[in-house]
């Protein structure tokens, strides 16, 4: 019995050695391979690349679409005709007759030159329309029947604006803002001219409805005829404005 169970023992120490020799030979072995492996195997280099900080600039491509052409003839399609402006027709052929008629045949003889002066009668020139001279600004202001008595331009123009708010006062008629409706402050704004002759010719009114304007140069047309005013003695158009104000309540 004691010889069987060394014997045993003996066994069981062999397997575990033998195992762990088996074991070692086969991680010896396993180990070769990987090398053998290894050695067969290229080498590889990491390279980490530089870093590029060049900015490159890029055309992009241009793609155009284009349309397939329909190969059949287009129809012609008549435009619109595009409406005409008013013009006037004249008739040339008159008008060359009728300047021909104007022209005057002057005989002169051989020894002799024909001198037109500018006091000749058969020189008619017309003078451009000149600008109204502002009340202000003209050297002879125009004088109001009752201001004959002004000798200064200032005295003239202070008589001027008396007689006129006077005349406004008496022939204005603030019945028709009444019968408008209208009430509160109003202010209408008369611009005329005094030509050369004296007499008064409106330019523009402005007034909030139109039969104030209507009642405003009603009364204007009432001014009588003055003095016309003067440049260098010779008589100009002179322009004013003039205010009128009321209030209705």
């Amino acid at each position: 019995m004691k010889k069987s169970q060394k014997h045993d023992a003996n066994l069981q120490k062999n397997s575990t050695l033998y195992f762990q020799v088996g074991l070692i030979l086969c991680l010896l072995a396993t180990y070769a391979a990987l090398e053998m492996s290894f050695k067969t195997s290229k080498d590889f280099a990491y390279v980490i690349p530089e870093e590029d900080n060049t900015i490159y600039e890029v055309d992009p491509e241009i793609y155009k679409i284009v349309k397939k052409e329909n190969l059949e003839k287009k129809k012609e399609v008549a435009k619109p005709k595009s409406k005409n402006p008013d013009f006037e027709i004249v008739d040339d052929k008159k008008e060359i007759e009728e300047a021909e008629d104007k022209i005057i045949d002057v005989v002169v003889p051989d020894d002799k030159k024909v001198i037109l002066t500018p006091d000749d009668s058969s020189l008619n020139i017309e003078q451009p329309d000149e600008e109204p001279v502002n009340i202000m600004a003209v050297q002879k202001v125009p004088i109001f029947p009752g201001c004959e008595g002004e000798t200064t331009n200032d005295g003239r123009r202070q008589c001027l604006s008396e007689k006129l708010s006077k005349l406004v006062q008496r022939k204005f008629d603030i019945d028709v803002a009444s019968n408008l409706g209208i009430t509160g402050k109003q202010r209408i704004y008369v611009s005329f001219k005094i030509n050369k002759l004296g007499e008064v010719e409106i330019i523009k009114t402005k007034a909030n409805h139109k039969d104030l304007e209507k009642e405003a140069n009603r009364v204007v047309g009432k001014i009588p005829t003055m003095q016309p005013g003067k440049n260098n003695n010779n008589p100009v158009e002179v322009s004013y404005m003039l205010p009128i104000q009321f209030n209705i309540q």
